[in-house]
């Protein structure tokens, strides 16, 4: 088993032209994680897991199981906001995924 966490402190922004543009152009749950004052993007953060297992062991065979989820809380979080190369980033919302692997 195992817990993952990450932070980030929030990249840059030079928006030019006004929030209210912004909001239309990207939603307001978006542009609530930009501090247009500070001129950053707010703080990020993100908790992962992951639980594996050995399922089945005989002689040389074996059969594993592995679970992972990121970003368990489902937090939106905002990487880098109307960057000129960039765009808008955003990072994966929850994502669940399953892998069993088989060795002989």
């Amino acid at each position: 088993m195992a817990i993952a966490g990450s932070y980030g402190s929030g990249l840059p922004v030079e928006f030019v032209g006004d929030p209210a543009e912004a909001l239309a152009q990207y939603g307001p749950r978006i542009v609530q994680q930009v501090d247009f004052e500070s001129g950053r993007v707010r703080p990020s953060a993100s908790l992962d897991a992951a639980f594996s297992a050995t399922l089945v062991k005989t002689g040389r065979t074996q059969l594993r199981i592995q679970a992972n989820v990121v970003n368990v809380t489902d937090r939106l979080n905002v990487i880098n906001f109307a960057g000129l190369f960039s765009g808008t980033a955003l990072a994966a919302p929850r994502t669940f995924g399953v892998r069993a692997q088989v060795g002989f």
